[in-house]
């Protein structure tokens, strides 16, 4: 573990204690010191290195939230950075500098995930029943998802590059996993999460009948989602990028606001003011979006309008056009949004349900791996149809020379 990230820990190891010690020594003072991975080896330090696994992938998260926007086009560079620039073009390529700090956010988000995972099942008694050891699990089970979906090849914990569909069988052991022991646990948020995950990842490796199963069991009202604050570390990085107050290095791609259909549906919601409004970049249109208004705004993660979405996906691919339209009839009236009432056949069905992913998982990093997965034509269509592996992963990897 490196020192920065032990430094992290001890501070909120002992924000904890203050926060359950009562006041003696509160103004004791000791110098900063690093500490040791075999320190960590101590059940005190469990709550602290959970909380820092739900950290760095909330950091990982909201960071591929704004590069997969910008490269599956529901954001447009309005701004001064060239990488950004770049990867809006479709550029996924090496070298990137915005594809790099994307691999390694997400790389930094998996390995804390998996070592949390390892170190709880040998310092928790009974670990196999601990909602933590469910929790690390789960959000590693995400992390993996942000390199399968958005990656060419990947590596792991500095190995060979495998393939996407290793990420998904990676991600999907992780919830594997993370059900059984949330069950033990009798934790039913943990293991509400861990299910949309599997169902999710299920749906992506083609197994139909079973994401159809796990979606079921998320129910309505579910949502689990990542936790950001007002220091910058915790930033929700895509309100800090796309909002009038704070920074406009990016708004919403003409694509959205241009479209009849985007503009009065409250999922896709943003302000439009006209072609005056411009970014530090003097020619193009601002639009803001407003689903992330604030630097402390969570970003839904897993909800249940996208366990509906992925049963009705599986209906569709299973046969079942009719089952879908009632299933996207559901998330639909959850939005205010009258019922679907076009045709029941499988394309025009299958068409809904793209718009519908696209507006309910607006800005939520889904966009390049749905323009993949359903081939769809944009107005000005991405290059690339992922990112290389990051350059400092490619440098520092002897696999990959």
């Amino acid at each position: 573990m490196s020192h920065g990230r032990t430094r992290r820990l001890a501070t909120l190891a002992a924000t904890v204690a203050l926060l359950t010690g009562g006041c003696s020594g509160v103004l004791e003072v000791s110098n900063e010191q690093d500490i040791l991975d075999q320190n960590l080896d101590n059940p005190d330090a469990v709550l602290p290195i959970m909380n820092g696994v739900i950290g760095d992938y909330a950091l990982a998260y909201a960071n591929a939230i704004d590069i997969v926007g910008l490269f599956g086009q529901e954001l447009q560079h309005t701004g001064s950075f060239p990488t950004w620039r770049e990867v809006e073009t479709g550029i996924g390529t090496r070298p990137s500098g915005t594809g790099d700090q994307m691999y390694q956010n997400v790389s930094r988000a998996i390995w804390v995930a998996d070592t949390a995972a390892v170190r709880f099942r040998k310092i928790l008694p009974d670990p196999e029943k601990r909602f933590e050891l469910a929790s690390v699990l789960m959000w590693g089970g995400f992390a993996h998802f942000l390199l399968a979906d958005n990656f060419c090849a990947l590596t792991f914990h500095g190995g060979a590059p495998v393939t996407p569909k290793n990420g998904y069988e990676r991600a999907k052991a992780a919830f594997d996993d993370a059900v059984t022991v949330a069950t033990a646990a009798n934790r039913v948020d943990v293991l509400r999460g861990a299910l949309g995950g599997r169902a999710r990842v299920k749906l992506m490796l083609g197994d139909y009948a079973g994401a159809r199963t796990d979606a079921r069991l998320v129910p309505q009202g579910f949502r689990l989602q990542a936790l950001y604050g007002n220091n910058t570390r915790e930033n929700n990085a895509v309100a800090t990028n796309t909002t009038t107050l704070i920074r406009r290095e990016a708004g919403v791609h003409p694509r959205f606001y241009n479209d009849a259909q985007f503009k009065v549906d409250p999922r896709t919601s943003f302000r439009d003011k006209g072609d005056t409004a411009k970014g530090p970049d003097p020619i193009r249109k601002f639009v803001e979006q407003l689903k992330y208004p604030a630097r402390d705004t969570p970003i839904p993660v897993f909800t249940w309008q996208e366990a509906r979405l992925i049963e009705a996906e599986a209906e569709l691919q299973l046969g079942n056009p009719g089952a879908a339209v009632t299933l996207i009839n559901q998330v639909r009236a959850a939005a205010g949004l009258a019922a679907y009432s076009g045709a029941a056949t499988a394309a025009a069905v299958r068409a809904q349900l793209i718009f519908e992913r696209q507006a309910e998982l607006w800005l939520q990093a889904h966009s390049l791996v749905d323009w993949r997965r359903f081939t769809l034509t944009f107005a000005t269509q991405p290059r690339d149809q992922c990112f290389e592996i990051g350059q400092l992963e490619f440098d520092t990897n002897p696999n990959l020379r």
